[in-house]
């Protein structure tokens, strides 16, 4: 056996446990349901585009939502919850030992897991997404496929980022209880506590800076880190990536930002994009979250005492 093969039993073990069947018909009455309620019942007919729904951000300074938002936070739970387990679960029943025992490597095992796990998040995710195809054809719905296409696409990458950190913390936990709790704890920073601690660490970055006699950081400064903080949430990350697809560049970065970044930044978004902020290393933050967890998962379990 190989990685392959890996992948193809974690994929038809989903199939057998209806996990794939449940998933599935959640995000075809998730997408597809929304795409029906706006464009069927709530939208006239001049103004049912894509856009309407999948562009839809309203920030209001210190609360901001958006559909894309919405979405990642969806979709970062399932993928969680599909691949969590993925270690743990086999340690605990000692199938481990036997996937090990067949011409399989650890490396073979993490990565067949990596594909298995991400193939049943994405193939339930295009499904749904097939379904809103057809309800936005239904609706006489302006496609919008320029936006759209990649809209999927992207949405299908953080949903294999979020499996690769599942995956990572099923191989670093000693119990499926641990990992358990620790997903739940690293969903919650993610959704909840994340633009808190982004927030905070420019300020004391700034208090420390002052108390070594180095004077205070400027504003312009401090609001870069805290937005640059806040691109490193995968969550964040898709959703600012999301809204570059409907909208200009320097309006994208302003989307999940409060009154106050929004006052400082848009003169320097207006100026130039610093590449830090640009679409390209986003992109890089979103594969990275990819690759690093996976690569952690692999060099803990390889080192693991099963």
């Amino acid at each position: 056996m190989s990685w392959q093969a890996v992948a193809n039993k974690e994929f038809r073990d989903a199939i057998r446990s209806r996990w794939l069947h449940g998933s599935t018909l959640f995000f075809a009455l998730f997408i597809g349901g929304a795409a029906a309620l706006f464009f069927g019942v709530l939208l006239g007919p001049g103004a049912r585009q894509v856009s309407n729904l999948f562009g839809f951000f309203a920030n209001l300074g210190v609360f901001s939502f958006s559909f894309p938002g919405l979405l990642a936070l969806v979709l970062g739970f399932i993928a969680l919850s599909t691949s969590h387990g993925s270690i743990t679960e086999e340690r605990e029943s000692g199938s481990i030992k036997l996937l090990l025992s067949l011409p399989n490597s650890r490396l073979d095992a993490v990565l067949g897991k990596l594909v298995g796990r991400s193939a049943v998040v994405v193939v339930a995710l295009l499904v749904g997404f097939f379904v809103t195809f057809l309800t936005l054809l239904a609706t006489g719905t302006r496609l919008e496929l320029g936006s759209f296409v990649p809209h999927i696409a992207l949405t299908a990458l953080l949903g294999v980022a979020f499996v690769s950190i599942g995956l990572s913390l099923s191989a670093l936990a000693d119990s499926n209880r641990e990992a358990t709790l620790a997903t739940m704890g690293l969903y919650l920073v993610f959704a909840v506590l994340w633009g808190s601690i982004s927030e905070g660490i420019p300020k004391l970055l700034n208090y420390t800076a002052e108390q070594v006699g180095m004077g205070s950081l400027s504003e312009v400064l401090r609001v870069k880190i805290g937005v640059f903080l806040k691109y490193l949430n995968p969550l964040k990350t898709y959703e600012t990536l999301a809204a570059q697809l409907y909208y200009p560049a320097e309006q994208a970065r302003l989307v999940s930002t409060a009154f106050g970044e929004q006052a400082v930044l848009t003169p320097v978004l207006q100026e130039s994009i610093p590449f830090y902020f640009s679409g390209w290393f986003l992109f890089l933050i979103l594969l990275a979250w990819i690759v690093v967890p996976v690569a952690v998962g692999y060099w803990a379990f390889e080192r693991a005492d099963l």
